[in-house]
């Protein structure tokens, strides 16, 4: 259905939360759309955060000239590398100004290319879950352009399923492959979410089992594979901190004993604990942890400091955790 409407425009208690794909061809079509949504915004007195890659943040200051000193940007590259970190930081603008009443937006581009795989298929569940996240919450919304020309047919094909509508030269339409319009049950599509299949790794891997007894020798040969590996010594104690916990979790909530997977793939130390438990809520380390709650504060870490978190869980398989930590380059 073709609503004709502009992205994100009409009242916010209408729609609590505006989702909405822009798809665009190219840097001129970028700008041309973007700028078109902050400036409605700005016409309308809402606040705005955009948080795209630093070329273009430079490109859209340009296009909007002195306006620019009234939009908050952000550089998606470093917010986002991690995409399991970009909720939090939209929580955190929907915190500062839900208090107010008003309506507000966002512009943000997790999908860029360049990206890797693994971090498109992380990019795709967090589109995903934005709408889990957010949905009857306070009134804002969300655009999030994707780039016909650099980005492949099956990344845009996707778009269509994470995004409740789709807007294409200014004109918006209801997507017809967002599977909330055919399975409104949120947890079918959170199980789905948590059951998607990670890559294999490769057979020249280390492996090991743990238990309770085993977290310093745990400690000790992390360290020993990020050395290896050339993961700065910084980075190496971020990694070395995050099997910790990893472990920590599995033992306390997987049944005691798990395996700890590490091995080396394109410039990165990957570090993988699997154990017998359940995951059940797909936003998992996206939440800052409350002090007084118990668990979760191991996956927020992980979030925080790790180039990518993966999770996946399932009754059958149990779960599996996969963080990625740069080696060091030279």
């Amino acid at each position: 259905m073709n609503t004709g409407q502009s992205p994100g425009r009409g009242p916010s208690s209408a729609v609590p939360f505006r989702h909405e794909a822009m798809l665009y061809h190219g840097t001129a079509q970028f700008v041309s759309g973007a700028a078109a949504f902050i400036r409605d915004a700005l016409d309308a007195d809402e606040p705005i955060l955009v948080a795209v890659i630093a070329p273009r943040l430079a490109l859209l200051r340009e296009e909007l000239g002195p306006d620019a000193r009234r939009v908050r940007f952000l550089d998606m590259e470093a917010v986002g590398r991690n995409p399991a970190r970009i909720i939090p930081a939209w929580r955190d603008w929907v915190a500062e100004h839900a208090p107010s009443g008003r309506a507000f937006r966002g512009v943000g581009e997790p999908i860029w290319a360049g990206r890797t795989g693994a971090e498109i298929a992380e990019c795709q569940q967090h589109e995903q879950l934005l709408n889990s996240a957010f949905d009857g919450g306070p009134g804002w919304s969300l655009l999030c352009p994707y780039d016909l020309e650099s980005l492949p047919t099956d990344v845009v094909d996707q778009a269509h399923r994470t995004h409740p509508a789709v807007v294409r030269a200014g004109v918006r339409t209801e997507s017809d492959s967002y599977p909330d319009h055919h399975h409104p049950d949120p947890g079918v599509i959170h199980a789905a979410l948590l059951a998607e299949p990670l890559p294999a790794p490769p057979d020249s891997l280390y492996q090991t089992g743990f238990g309770l007894a085993d977290l310093a020798r745990i400690r000790r040969l992390v360290a020993a594979h990020a050395s290896a590996a050339r993961v700065s010594e910084l980075r190496a104690e971020d990694l070395v901190l995050v099997a910790n916990e990893l472990v920590c979790n599995s033992i306390r909530h997987g049944g005691g004993t798990g395996t700890l997977r590490l091995w080396q793939d394109s410039g990165e130390l990957i570090c993988e604990v699997h154990d017998r438990g359940l995951v059940a809520d797909p936003l998992i380390g996206r939440r800052r942890p409350d002090p007084g709650a118990d668990g979760g504060a191991g996956l927020w870490i992980a979030n925080q400091v790790c180039d990518l978190v993966q999770i996946r869980s399932t009754a059958q398989d149990g779960t599996t955790v996969r963080v990625h930590i740069a080696a060091s380059k030279g």
